[in-house]
């Protein structure tokens, strides 16, 4: 038999490869999927979820974002042992000469030491705070606000947990009378009953009392709504402030309210509390 000609040699050979080169089903392998891209050829990455915020325009509290509607009813952890409690300042009234959006618990009980626990009364992000000197004795403010509109402040903590501890770290040295906040890192939170201070008031001389404000940033308070008292009550709290009693536990609140009035001029006098 005569030999093949050159010609078909080159064909077979050109065939036989092309057959060797993933012919079969059985061993083909579908490619990935691509990454989807934007226009420009990068990667798309979903964009992470923010938090929402709650700023303060020298007129008025807005959220950035859509808010999360608030616990209704809007009910508080009691943020310390009413039975250490001897009597209780009044939101919204003059103290000293001021005028306190706040009001607070005062400590006067035998051998009172001020050494007790202190405890976030909602879910919130701490957001401000501040160290200061008061007759010389270092005092702590801490301001935290719930994604919903709530918004507390404590003052006059003389100790706190470890992580407020960290934020008091990195803020400007005390200076007497000097209680300007300043922010606080971001997505550092506390969880309802979790401790926050571990002492209060002034244990030098004695004088064992810390303040506890409430803010609904969602809407002004009644007081408010009338022209003249918010023109003598401007900034970012009275207007809205809230009496905080009847949000404490049933049994709390009946408590709180039956103890005295700490303040010796302005008593139970309140304009939030009715």
């Amino acid at each position: 038999m005569s030999a093949l000609p050159t010609v078909a040699v080159v064909v077979l050979l050109v065939i036989s490869a092309l057959a060797g080169c993933g012919g079969g089903g059985s061993s083909s392998q579908t490619a990935p999927s691509p990454t989807p891209t934007d226009p420009d050829g990068t990667p798309t990455v979903p964009p992470p979820a923010v938090a929402v915020r709650w700023q303060f325009d020298g007129s008025n509290w807005t959220a950035t974002g859509t808010p999360p509607a608030c616990p209704t009813p809007l009910t508080f952890t009691t943020p310390v042992d009413l039975s250490r409690v001897t009597s209780i300042l009044y939101p919204g009234q003059l103290r000293g000469g001021y005028y306190k959006p706040h009001g607070g618990f005062r400590l006067d009980g035998p051998d009172e030491t001020g050494v007790v626990n202190i405890v976030a009364p909602m879910d919130a992000t701490i957001t401000r705070a501040s160290q200061y000197l008061s007759g010389g004795e270092l005092q702590f403010l801490f301001d935290f606000v719930n994604d919903c509109g709530i918004m507390y402040r404590f003052d006059h903590l003389s100790g706190l947990s470890a992580q407020l501890q960290s934020v008091a770290s990195i803020l400007p040295p005390a200076t007497e009378g000097d209680s300007r906040t300043t922010e606080a890192p971001p997505g550092l939170t506390v969880t309802a009953g979790e401790i926050v201070g571990t002492s209060v008031g002034f244990p030098v001389v004695g004088n064992f009392s810390f303040d506890w404000g409430v803010y609904d940033l969602r809407q002004r308070n009644t007081a408010s709504q009338e022209d003249a008292w918010r023109a003598a009550h401007p900034g970012e709290f009275a207007a809205w402030a809230i009496c905080w009693f009847d949000n404490l536990p049933p049994g709390d609140a009946a408590t709180v309210r039956s103890l005295p009035a700490a303040d010796s001029v302005s008593g139970s006098m309140s304009d939030y509390c009715f």
